[in-house]
Order: structure tokens, then sequence, then C-alpha cells
């Protein structure tokens, strides 16, 4: 059976502290101290992207559900979408930004995402609880 818990979060520039302060919250020791510290770092890529590339002025909102199962933890970050889909970007380091999607796939386990037109986009990444160290899996 699994523990789900479910935040709507104001849009705007405190949206990612809000996620991962609630992330860390809810997670409840679940992944092991490491593991929680990367999804904590993804939920804030997760919801910064949102702020940036979606409908999520501090009129809108972003919703942001964590789903505690018996192998793994799922989080997923709804907004309100966007004319551009999300897509892992080639690194430059001579650019700021464009690493968020390129996090989620390295650290964790499985990620995906769902859209509704430009109406509504969903990204979700999972984590298995089994796995206590991102450096067994190197």
């Amino acid at each position: 059976m699994a523990t789900t818990w479910r935040a709507v979060l104001e849009g705007g520039s405190a949206a990612p502290r809000r996620a991962r302060h609630e992330i860390t919250e809810h997670l409840n020791g679940e992944l092991g101290s490491e593991r929680t510290e990367d999804a904590v770092l993804l939920v804030g890529e997760l919801v910064t992207n949102s702020v940036l590339h979606a409908a999520t002025g501090a009129a809108h909102e972003i919703v942001l559900e964590l789903i505690i199962g018996l192998d793994d933890v799922r989080i997923v970050v709804t907004d309100g979408g966007s004319p551009t889909v999300p897509m892992i970007q080639p690194l430059d380091p001579t650019r700021p930004g464009g690493r968020g999607l390129f996090l989620v796939d390295t650290l964790s386990d499985r990620w995906g995402m769902t859209r509704e037109g430009t109406r509504e986009t969903r990204v979700w990444f999972e984590m298995g609880r089994r796995h206590m160290s991102r450096f067994d899996r190197v």
C-alpha cells in the first residue's frame, strides 16, 4: 500500500524553496539521508523549471505529489504547461542553467513526463528505497 501526500504551491520565486521544504518534511527518512538530499535537489530543479517555463506566476499553482510505495518513492510536479516541451539540454559550461532534467536523469532511477497540450505538464521521477547511495550505481 502506498502513502500519498499532495500540496498545492503558489507559483513564483518562493515555490522551489517551499517545495524543497515540503519534500524534506514528508519523506520522513524513507530514502536515507543521501538519497533524500538528491530527491530534494531534484524537486527544486523541477519546480524551478515550472516557475521559469510554465504559467506559474504568483497567481498560478504548482501541484507537488509524493507517493511512498513499498519499493519506490515517486515525486510528481504538475504545472500550468508551456509551449515548449521539457527535454534534457546539451551541457554548455558557458551558459547558466539548463541542467535540471540532466540531474533528474542522472540521480533518479526513472523519470518521465506527460503533457496536456500547452495546458498542463506533469514531470515525475522515482527513486528506489533499496538504493541507499547513488555511488552504488556507478
